[in-house]
Protein backbone atom coordinates (compact mmCIF):
# COMPACT_ATOMS: atom_id res chain seq x y z
CA UNK A 1 0.00 0.00 0.00
CA UNK A 2 1.31 3.45 -0.96
CA UNK A 3 -0.02 6.53 0.84
CA UNK A 4 0.26 9.88 -0.92
CA UNK A 5 -0.21 12.37 1.90
CA UNK A 6 -1.75 15.63 0.67
CA UNK A 7 -2.71 17.51 3.85
CA UNK A 8 -2.49 16.98 7.60
CA UNK A 9 -3.12 18.89 10.79
CA UNK A 10 -2.67 18.11 14.49
CA UNK A 11 -5.08 19.12 17.28
CA UNK A 12 -4.51 18.54 21.00
CA UNK A 13 -7.21 17.40 23.42
CA UNK A 14 -5.86 18.21 26.88
CA UNK A 15 -7.83 16.09 29.34
CA UNK A 16 -6.09 17.73 32.32
CA UNK A 17 -7.43 21.19 31.53
CA UNK A 18 -10.49 20.06 29.56
CA UNK A 19 -9.47 22.33 26.69
CA UNK A 20 -9.01 21.75 22.97
CA UNK A 21 -5.80 23.24 21.62
CA UNK A 22 -6.73 23.63 17.96
CA UNK A 23 -4.20 24.38 15.26
CA UNK A 24 -4.99 26.78 12.43
CA UNK A 25 -1.92 25.81 10.39
CA UNK A 26 -1.32 22.64 8.41
CA UNK A 27 1.60 20.33 9.11
CA UNK A 28 4.42 20.31 6.58
CA UNK A 29 3.76 16.98 4.84
CA UNK A 30 6.92 17.50 2.77
CA UNK A 31 8.86 17.02 6.00
CA UNK A 32 10.14 13.42 5.88
CA UNK A 33 9.66 12.73 9.60
CA UNK A 34 6.09 14.05 9.68
CA UNK A 35 5.15 12.30 6.45
CA UNK A 36 6.67 9.01 7.57
CA UNK A 37 4.95 9.11 10.99
CA UNK A 38 1.47 9.68 9.57
CA UNK A 39 1.81 7.51 6.45
CA UNK A 40 3.21 4.53 8.38
CA UNK A 41 0.38 4.67 10.91
CA UNK A 42 -2.17 4.77 8.08
CA UNK A 43 -0.52 1.82 6.32
CA UNK A 44 -0.50 -0.20 9.55
CA UNK A 45 -4.28 0.04 10.08
CA UNK A 46 -5.90 0.82 6.70
CA UNK A 47 -5.66 -2.70 5.22
CA UNK A 48 -5.37 -4.64 8.47
CA UNK A 49 -8.88 -6.11 8.47
CA UNK A 50 -9.70 -4.33 11.75
CA UNK A 51 -11.77 -1.56 10.14
CA UNK A 52 -15.55 -1.89 10.20
CA UNK A 53 -17.49 -0.96 7.05
CA UNK A 54 -20.07 1.68 7.94
CA UNK A 55 -22.77 3.91 6.51
CA UNK A 56 -23.53 7.48 7.56
CA UNK A 57 -26.92 8.16 9.06
CA UNK A 58 -28.95 10.66 7.07
CA UNK A 59 -28.77 13.03 10.05
CA UNK A 60 -24.97 12.81 10.42
CA UNK A 61 -23.54 16.26 11.06
CA UNK A 62 -20.03 15.16 10.16
CA UNK A 63 -21.18 13.84 6.79
CA UNK A 64 -22.65 17.30 6.16
CA UNK A 65 -19.27 18.86 6.98
CA UNK A 66 -17.50 16.44 4.64
CA UNK A 67 -19.93 17.37 1.86
CA UNK A 68 -19.29 21.06 2.51
CA UNK A 69 -15.53 20.47 2.28
CA UNK A 70 -15.94 18.41 -0.90
CA UNK A 71 -17.97 21.23 -2.45
CA UNK A 72 -15.41 23.86 -1.42
CA UNK A 73 -17.71 25.57 1.11
CA UNK A 74 -15.36 25.09 4.07
CA UNK A 75 -11.60 24.69 4.37
CA UNK A 76 -9.66 21.60 5.42
CA UNK A 77 -8.77 23.39 8.68
CA UNK A 78 -12.46 23.98 9.43
CA UNK A 79 -13.30 20.35 8.69
CA UNK A 80 -10.51 19.16 10.97
CA UNK A 81 -11.56 21.50 13.79
CA UNK A 82 -15.10 20.12 13.62
CA UNK A 83 -13.75 16.57 13.98
CA UNK A 84 -11.50 17.54 16.90
CA UNK A 85 -14.29 19.40 18.72
CA UNK A 86 -16.65 16.44 18.34
CA UNK A 87 -14.06 14.06 19.75
CA UNK A 88 -13.06 16.54 22.45
CA UNK A 89 -16.63 16.83 23.71
CA UNK A 90 -16.84 13.04 23.84
CA UNK A 91 -13.46 12.47 25.53
CA UNK A 92 -14.01 15.12 28.20
CA UNK A 93 -17.51 13.80 28.95
CA UNK A 94 -16.33 10.23 29.50
CA UNK A 95 -15.88 8.74 32.96
CA UNK A 96 -12.13 8.31 32.46
CA UNK A 97 -10.90 11.12 30.16
CA UNK A 98 -7.38 10.75 28.79
CA UNK A 99 -5.25 13.20 26.84
CA UNK A 100 -4.85 12.57 23.13
CA UNK A 101 -3.86 14.20 19.88
CA UNK A 102 -6.07 14.17 16.79
CA UNK A 103 -4.45 13.93 13.38
CA UNK A 104 -6.78 14.78 10.51
CA UNK A 105 -5.32 14.10 7.08
CA UNK A 106 -6.17 13.83 3.41
CA UNK A 107 -4.35 11.26 1.31
CA UNK A 108 -4.53 9.25 -1.91
CA UNK A 109 -4.20 5.46 -2.06
CA UNK A 110 -5.26 3.07 -4.82
CA UNK A 111 -6.53 6.13 -6.77
CA UNK A 112 -8.97 6.93 -3.95
CA UNK A 113 -9.12 10.27 -2.15
CA UNK A 114 -9.44 9.58 1.57
CA UNK A 115 -10.00 11.71 4.67
CA UNK A 116 -8.45 10.11 7.75
CA UNK A 117 -8.96 10.88 11.44
CA UNK A 118 -6.44 9.29 13.81
CA UNK A 119 -7.00 9.46 17.58
CA UNK A 120 -3.50 9.22 19.03
CA UNK A 121 -3.73 8.51 22.74
CA UNK A 122 -0.90 10.14 24.69
CA UNK A 123 1.48 7.88 26.58
CA UNK A 124 3.63 8.64 29.60
CA UNK A 125 7.30 7.93 29.06
CA UNK A 126 10.71 8.78 30.45
CA UNK A 127 13.13 11.12 28.74
CA UNK A 128 16.13 13.26 29.66
CA UNK A 129 16.58 16.96 30.24
CA UNK A 130 19.71 19.06 30.39
CA UNK A 131 19.97 21.66 33.16
CA UNK A 132 22.83 24.16 33.22
CA UNK A 133 23.39 26.16 36.41
CA UNK A 134 26.39 27.95 37.94
CA UNK A 135 28.72 26.46 35.38
CA UNK A 136 27.56 22.89 36.01
CA UNK A 137 25.61 20.56 33.73
CA UNK A 138 22.99 18.16 35.11
CA UNK A 139 21.60 15.50 32.76
CA UNK A 140 18.34 14.64 34.49
CA UNK A 141 15.65 11.97 34.01
CA UNK A 142 12.05 13.20 33.83
CA UNK A 143 8.58 11.92 32.90
CA UNK A 144 7.07 13.02 29.60
CA UNK A 145 3.27 12.99 29.68
CA UNK A 146 2.35 13.54 26.02
CA UNK A 147 4.18 10.99 23.90
CA UNK A 148 2.54 10.05 20.60
CA UNK A 149 2.16 6.34 19.76
CA UNK A 150 5.28 4.94 18.04
CA UNK A 151 5.08 3.71 14.46
CA UNK A 152 5.39 0.12 15.71
CA UNK A 153 2.08 0.47 17.58
CA UNK A 154 -1.24 0.18 15.76
CA UNK A 155 -3.68 3.02 16.41
CA UNK A 156 -6.88 1.55 17.85
CA UNK A 157 -9.28 4.45 17.20
CA UNK A 158 -9.53 5.99 13.76
CA UNK A 159 -11.81 6.60 10.79
CA UNK A 160 -11.33 6.79 7.02
CA UNK A 161 -13.84 8.22 4.56
CA UNK A 162 -13.74 7.64 0.80
CA UNK A 163 -14.54 11.11 -0.51
CA UNK A 164 -15.85 9.80 -3.84
CA UNK A 165 -18.41 7.37 -2.41
CA UNK A 166 -18.80 8.94 1.07
CA UNK A 167 -18.35 5.47 2.58
CA UNK A 168 -16.66 5.43 6.00
CA UNK A 169 -14.85 2.63 7.75
CA UNK A 170 -13.51 2.82 11.26
CA UNK A 171 -12.27 1.12 14.40
CA UNK A 172 -13.10 2.35 17.88
CA UNK A 173 -13.46 1.68 21.59
CA UNK A 174 -16.32 1.82 24.06
CA UNK A 175 -16.51 4.61 26.68
CA UNK A 176 -18.87 5.29 29.55
CA UNK A 177 -20.61 8.65 29.07
CA UNK A 178 -23.49 9.66 31.36
CA UNK A 179 -23.97 6.03 32.35
CA UNK A 180 -24.20 4.79 28.74
CA UNK A 181 -21.67 2.78 26.73
CA UNK A 182 -20.70 4.72 23.62
CA UNK A 183 -18.31 4.18 20.73
CA UNK A 184 -17.17 7.77 20.28
CA UNK A 185 -15.85 7.28 16.74
CA UNK A 186 -19.00 5.62 15.35
CA UNK A 187 -21.67 7.26 17.52
CA UNK A 188 -20.37 10.77 18.21
CA UNK A 189 -17.90 11.58 15.41
CA UNK A 190 -19.21 9.82 12.32
CA UNK A 191 -22.81 9.17 13.45
CA UNK A 192 -23.00 5.97 11.45
CA UNK A 193 -24.38 2.45 11.31
CA UNK A 194 -21.72 -0.24 11.03
CA UNK A 195 -21.03 -3.90 10.30
CA UNK A 196 -18.48 -6.11 12.01
CA UNK A 197 -15.00 -5.93 10.52
CA UNK A 198 -13.46 -8.56 8.19
CA UNK A 199 -11.12 -9.56 11.04
CA UNK A 200 -14.06 -10.01 13.42
CA UNK A 201 -16.00 -11.88 10.73
CA UNK A 202 -13.16 -14.32 10.01
CA UNK A 203 -12.60 -15.00 13.71
CA UNK A 204 -16.35 -15.44 14.26
CA UNK A 205 -16.73 -17.94 11.39
CA UNK A 206 -13.98 -20.15 12.80
CA UNK A 207 -15.09 -19.76 16.42
CA UNK A 208 -18.74 -20.61 15.72
CA UNK A 209 -17.82 -23.56 13.47
CA UNK A 210 -15.64 -25.06 16.22
CA UNK A 211 -18.29 -24.38 18.88
CA UNK A 212 -21.07 -26.01 16.85
CA UNK A 213 -18.84 -28.99 16.07
CA UNK A 214 -17.91 -29.43 19.74
CA UNK A 215 -21.52 -29.19 20.94
CA UNK A 216 -22.59 -31.84 18.44
CA UNK A 217 -19.75 -34.27 19.00
CA UNK A 218 -18.00 -33.53 15.70
CA UNK A 219 -14.22 -33.26 15.26
CA UNK A 220 -13.15 -29.65 15.94
CA UNK A 221 -9.70 -30.23 14.43
CA UNK A 222 -11.26 -31.46 11.21
CA UNK A 223 -13.61 -28.46 11.25
CA UNK A 224 -10.68 -26.04 11.45
CA UNK A 225 -8.72 -27.95 8.82
CA UNK A 226 -11.63 -27.93 6.36
CA UNK A 227 -12.11 -24.16 6.71
CA UNK A 228 -8.41 -23.52 6.10
CA UNK A 229 -8.32 -25.96 3.19
CA UNK A 230 -11.33 -24.26 1.54
CA UNK A 231 -9.70 -20.81 1.74
CA UNK A 232 -6.33 -22.15 0.55
CA UNK A 233 -7.90 -23.81 -2.50
CA UNK A 234 -9.86 -20.65 -3.31
CA UNK A 235 -6.62 -18.65 -3.32
CA UNK A 236 -4.90 -21.20 -5.54
CA UNK A 237 -7.80 -20.97 -7.99
CA UNK A 238 -7.64 -17.14 -8.01
CA UNK A 239 -11.16 -16.89 -6.64
CA UNK A 240 -10.63 -15.19 -3.30
CA UNK A 241 -12.23 -11.74 -3.28
CA UNK A 242 -14.28 -12.97 -0.36
CA UNK A 243 -14.96 -15.99 1.85
CA UNK A 244 -18.46 -17.34 1.18
CA UNK A 245 -19.98 -18.44 4.51
CA UNK A 246 -22.54 -20.64 2.73
CA UNK A 247 -19.70 -22.54 1.04
CA UNK A 248 -17.96 -22.85 4.41
CA UNK A 249 -21.14 -24.42 5.81
CA UNK A 250 -21.42 -26.83 2.85
CA UNK A 251 -17.78 -27.95 3.04
CA UNK A 252 -17.27 -28.09 6.80
CA UNK A 253 -20.56 -29.80 7.64
CA UNK A 254 -20.98 -31.93 4.52
CA UNK A 255 -23.46 -34.73 5.19
CA UNK A 256 -24.53 -33.15 8.50
CA UNK A 257 -27.60 -31.04 7.57
CA UNK A 258 -28.71 -30.45 11.16
CA UNK A 259 -25.34 -29.11 12.30
CA UNK A 260 -24.98 -27.11 9.09
CA UNK A 261 -28.34 -25.39 9.69
CA UNK A 262 -27.34 -24.57 13.27
CA UNK A 263 -24.05 -23.07 12.05
CA UNK A 264 -25.79 -20.91 9.42
CA UNK A 265 -28.30 -19.58 11.96
CA UNK A 266 -25.58 -18.67 14.46
CA UNK A 267 -23.50 -16.97 11.76
CA UNK A 268 -26.50 -14.84 10.75
CA UNK A 269 -27.28 -14.00 14.38
CA UNK A 270 -23.68 -12.87 14.92
CA UNK A 271 -24.02 -10.37 12.06
CA UNK A 272 -21.42 -11.99 9.82
CA UNK A 273 -22.00 -11.04 6.16
CA UNK A 274 -22.52 -13.78 3.56
CA UNK A 275 -19.33 -12.65 1.86
CA UNK A 276 -16.42 -11.90 4.21
CA UNK A 277 -13.98 -9.51 2.56
CA UNK A 278 -10.55 -11.00 1.95
CA UNK A 279 -7.39 -9.07 2.79
CA UNK A 280 -3.83 -10.05 3.81
CA UNK A 281 -4.90 -10.67 7.42
CA UNK A 282 -7.75 -13.00 6.38
CA UNK A 283 -5.60 -15.03 4.01
CA UNK A 284 -2.81 -15.37 6.57
CA UNK A 285 -5.20 -16.23 9.41
CA UNK A 286 -7.39 -18.67 7.52
CA UNK A 287 -4.68 -20.47 5.52
CA UNK A 288 -2.17 -20.92 8.33
CA UNK A 289 -1.17 -24.37 9.49
CA UNK A 290 -3.36 -26.44 11.80
CA UNK A 291 -1.74 -26.62 15.21
CA UNK A 292 -2.23 -29.46 17.70
CA UNK A 293 -1.11 -29.08 21.30
CA UNK A 294 -1.30 -32.23 23.40
CA UNK A 295 -1.67 -32.52 27.16
CA UNK A 296 1.81 -34.06 27.22
CA UNK A 297 3.32 -30.81 25.94
CA UNK A 298 3.93 -31.93 22.35
CA UNK A 299 3.07 -29.40 19.62
CA UNK A 300 2.54 -30.34 15.98
CA UNK A 301 1.89 -27.90 13.13
CA UNK A 302 0.97 -29.02 9.61
CA UNK A 303 -0.82 -27.82 6.44
CA UNK A 304 -4.63 -28.23 6.70
CA UNK A 305 -4.82 -30.57 3.70
CA UNK A 306 -2.67 -33.11 5.57
CA UNK A 307 -5.34 -33.70 8.22
CA UNK A 308 -7.06 -37.09 7.76
CA UNK A 309 -4.65 -37.85 4.91
CA UNK A 310 -2.87 -41.08 5.96
CA UNK A 311 0.00 -40.33 3.58
CA UNK A 312 1.03 -37.61 6.01
CA UNK A 313 -0.87 -37.71 9.34
CA UNK A 314 -2.68 -40.50 11.14
CA UNK A 315 -4.58 -39.91 14.38
CA UNK A 316 -5.59 -43.18 16.04
CA UNK A 317 -7.62 -43.99 19.13
CA UNK A 318 -5.98 -46.60 21.34
CA UNK A 319 -7.80 -49.33 23.28
CA UNK A 320 -7.42 -47.39 26.54
CA UNK A 321 -9.03 -44.27 25.01
CA UNK A 322 -5.80 -42.32 24.54
CA UNK A 323 -4.76 -40.95 21.15
CA UNK A 324 -1.67 -41.58 19.07
CA UNK A 325 -0.43 -39.42 16.21
CA UNK A 326 1.66 -40.95 13.44
CA UNK A 327 3.57 -38.77 10.96
CA UNK A 328 4.36 -40.57 7.68
CA UNK A 329 6.67 -40.17 4.68
CA UNK A 330 9.31 -37.99 6.37
CA UNK A 331 12.52 -37.65 4.39
CA UNK A 332 14.29 -35.09 6.56
CA UNK A 333 14.05 -33.69 10.09
CA UNK A 334 15.46 -30.29 11.09
CA UNK A 335 16.25 -29.09 14.62
CA UNK A 336 15.07 -25.51 15.01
Amino acid sequence: MIVGLKKAILHILDANSGLNVLSDTLLDVENAEINNFIARHIEKIYESGSLRPAEFKETSGFKAKLTQYKNGDISFVELSENAAERLGDAVFSSEDPAACDIVVCEFVTNEKNIIGILKCNNKTGVTHSVIQSDGHVLNNIINHYALLPPISQKISECAFIDMDTMEPKYTGKKYKIDGETVDIIADLLLECEFEISPRESANTVTRIAKKVALENGADTLETTARIKEYVTKSIEEDDYEYVDTDKVADIVFEGLPGIKEEFVKKIEKAGVPKHVEVNPYITKKMTSNVKIITDTGVEISFPPEYYRNPDYIEIMTNEDGTLSIKINNITEMLNR
